[in-house]
């Protein structure tokens, strides 16, 4: 085996077990199969085989995991070596795990780099953490790694210095020059915060949560939850007349639910929920629920399926939920059934929502859906695809098939013989 050809396989399946139906083989005791799979050089299966080895615990369970797992990363194949390198360091193994990973963070690999500065942190080395990530700040997720690593350690200041400063990213989302750039504004923001300079950061993110008519839900979002963990109560009331109020209506039920003022977020969550915002009855429904008041959360959820508008699957499938946590599945189903013949709605969806029912009340083994006889052709054509033939090679092996369920895969997803979606 090689990097390439393990690369390939990873992405593609080609030759080897997928993941879903490597887990329903150990789950019914196939484990033989695994073996065999993983000595041809099946990844899926070896990775498999030692996480039950590890999970078996000892030095044996060890010396089995890194057996297995030693073919592919002496490739030179990064997953294998990450793989290799994590559990090198849950074992506390660091100094084998920071040898391990040290060539590949020399050689600039973005995921090897990050990798190696968390080992680095592990060990203490702070200093080499921020010799290694501050000349490569202009790259986001380094940069984020970078701020994660340093806090405690009293380097803010000097971390805010590396990183591009406030103004480019998602400031200016489209100018040509700025393609590249990355949005900087968060990472400022939660510096400033873990210095205690709460009022600041909020009003870094106030200033850039709408630029130029755009708004960014991220920087909304952060501001909510950041005036929320603070307990700034009348700052979050305001950002509700303000862009990205959905953010601070979320973040203000929390704070009055965390503070057990139950009866003050169900109010603000009905008000809007009345005014026909889908998300925020979704959200007061939730915390009904979270609450014991299946009743009226179903009340609320029925009226939201009705006049959300669109699809309105989202809510049904919490509807669901509710209804079984409730432990009226019965209910449920009737209210599948009459939602989906008063709209007319596709047999299939009514399948799979029915499906979900049974999911949701631990019946997994009944919960597979499949085509109707009157799907059109092209859905249809899409249970063709890897990920009907690997449902159906899972359904084989559930079923006390499992030869029969990898002679499936190897027919169906064999070298050019392999279907994709894509290919349709």
């Amino acid at each position: 085996m090689d990097a390439v050809d393990l690369d390939h396989r990873h992405r593609t399946f080609d030759g080897w077990i997928p993941p879903a139906v490597v887990a329903a083989l150990h789950e019914h005791g196939h484990d033989g199969i695994l073996r065999e799979a993983a000595a041809r050089g099946d990844w899926f299966c070896a990775h498999r085989l030692a996480e039950v080895a590890v999970a078996d615990g000892g030095s044996d369970g060890q010396t089995e995991a890194l057996a297995l797992l030693e073919p592919f990363a002496s490739t030179g194949w990064w997953p294998a070596v990450r793989t290799v390198g994590r559990l090198l360091a849950d074992w506390e193994r660091l100094d084998e795990a920071a040898e391990l990973l040290r060539p590949y963070a020399g050689a600039s690999d973005r995921e090897a780099v990050r990798e190696f500065a968390r080992l680095l942190a592990r060990q203490g080395h702070i200093d080499h953490v921020v010799a290694l990530l501050g000349p490569r700040t202009a790259d986001g997720s380094l940069a984020e790694v970078l701020v994660e690593l340093t806090e405690g350690h009293g380097r803010d200041d000097e971390i805010a210095a590396l990183l591009p400063p406030v103004g480019v990213g998602a400031t200016d989302p489209f100018e040509p020059w700025a393609t590249d750039a990355w949005d900087t504004v968060p990472l400022h923001a939660r510096l400033l915060e873990r210095q205690g300079r709460v009022d600041e950061a909020a009003a870094l993110l106030g200033r850039f949560v709408s630029v130029d008519g755009i708004v960014f839900a991220g920087h909304a979002q952060q501001r909510a939850t950041l005036l929320a963990r603070h307990g700034r109560e009348a700052q979050l009331r305001a950002c509700l007349a303000e862009d990205g109020a959905e953010y601070a209506r979320t973040a203000l039920a929390h704070f009055l639910e965390g503070r057990g003022r139950v009866t003050e977020a169900v109010a603000m969550l009905r008000q809007y929920s009345n005014e026909g915002n889908p998300h925020a009855a979704f959200e007061l429904a939730e915390l009904l629920a979270r609450h014991g008041r299946h009743d009226e959360a179903i009340e609320v959820l029925r009226r939201a399926a009705e006049t959300a508008g669109g699809d309105a699957d989202w809510i049904i499938h919490l509807l669901c939920r509710v209804f079984v946590e409730a432990g009226r599945e019965g209910e449920a189903r009737a209210y599948v059934d009459d939602y989906f013949a008063r709209h007319d709605g596709h047999p299939d969806e009514h399948a799979w929502a029915r499906t979900h029912i049974r999911e949701l009340c631990g019946r997994t083994e009944e919960a597979e859906a499949g085509p109707s006889p009157q799907a059109p052709a092209e859905e249809l054509l899409l249970f063709g695809t890897t990920g009907g033939v690997i449902a159906q090679a899972e359904r084989l092996v559930r079923q006390g098939e499992p030869e029969k369920g990898i002679a499936h895969l190897r027919d169906r997803l064999d070298g050019t013989r392999r279907l994709r979606v894509e290919d349709l």
